[in-house]
């Protein structure tokens, strides 16, 4: 494929995604001429079709489809046929492929599941270009054509853009894809309505960004200063007691012992040195008596060697 052709390409299938919801993977329909076509040109048919829509993709046959395939007798188009998804006409008889897949891809004047057509067919090719919103391939000389957007599918997006811009976002109802939504809008218009608040009309205030911001007073800063002074000076740090256990109370009773150990020795030094103190002194009281003792006698003798002097 050529890069101009593929960018073409490109581009009209983000339309179908972007305005008709398209998703991947793509649903493609395929029909008895398409696959007689491929089994006679041998051209494959998944990658032709992946190749063109540049998306991931899923082919489905018909029924009825099959059922003209039986009727040719070709065993490779069969074949082919066997390796996609069958999609349910729920015709009791069979109908002709274009009559087929356009019951199935026109409801209500809407691709409503959101099918590529792969045809040889150019009577149903006609047909479905009237329907908004159907992509249509088909092949020429072994080469996988897509069909430009229909002039029914250029006014329905031309009407969305235009609704864009006056109503807002993309809404798939407006493309006319999803009839559950038209559903829940009228039974929401028909549901009560709820009372609406309302607003308070009164004066306005002056606007706040255009007032002059009000200068705080030193007095009253200097007065918060001393507040918080007086706030800090106030609170005191509480001291955190430690709990005593086993361990702790035993170690109490140690140094109690210990601390009255150590008195008792101490009243026994005081002790001691008292009564030490007491005999020196009595030793001293017995010398002083001695020697007061023979001081008497040594004047007693004098005495007596006097009187005998004065006699002689």
């Amino acid at each position: 494929m050529r890069q101009k052709r593929a960018k073409a390409y490109r581009k009209q299938m983000n339309v179908y995604k972007m305005t008709f919801k398209f998703k991947p993977p793509i649903q493609v329909l395929v029909d008895s001429d398409a696959i007689l076509e491929a089994q006679k040109t041998k051209f494959d048919l998944n990658k032709g079709i992946a190749r063109t829509v540049q998306m991931e993709t899923k082919l489905f046959i018909t029924q009825c489809c099959i059922n003209h395939l039986y009727n040719s007798g070709n065993q490779e188009a069969i074949d082919i046929a066997k390796t996609m998804e069958k999609r349910r006409c729920h015709h009791d008889e069979t109908k002709t492929s274009d009559d087929c897949i356009s019951s199935i891809t026109n409801v209500d004047g809407e691709n409503k599941f959101r099918y590529v057509v792969v045809t040889q067919n150019a009577k149903l090719r006609r047909d479905l270009r009237q329907i908004p919103a159907v992509p249509l391939i088909y092949m020429n000389r072994s080469v996988m054509i897509m069909e430009p957007m229909s002039i029914a599918t250029s006014r329905v997006v031309r009407a969305v853009e235009r609704r864009k811009l006056t109503g807002g976002l993309n809404d798939a109802r407006s493309a006319g894809l999803r009839d559950e939504d038209k559903e829940t809008e009228e039974e929401n218009a028909n549901s009560e309505k709820r009372p609406e608040r309302k607003r308070k009309r009164g004066p306005k205030g002056p606007n706040p960004l255009s007032m002059k911001k009000k200068k705080k007073k030193v007095a009253d800063v200097d007065a918060k200063n001393d507040n918080s002074q007086s706030e800090g000076a106030k609170k005191t740090r509480k001291r955190r007691h430690r709990r005593r256990g086993k361990s702790d109370q035993a170690e109490k009773g140690e140094s109690d012992a210990n601390k009255e150990g150590k008195e008792n020795e101490e009243e026994k030094s005081d002790s001691k040195e008292r009564n030490e103190v007491s005999e020196i002194q009595n030793a001293e009281g017995k010398e002083e008596e001695s020697g007061a003792g023979d001081k008497a006698d040594g004047k007693a003798d004098i005495q007596v060697d006097e009187t005998q002097m004065k006699e002689n």
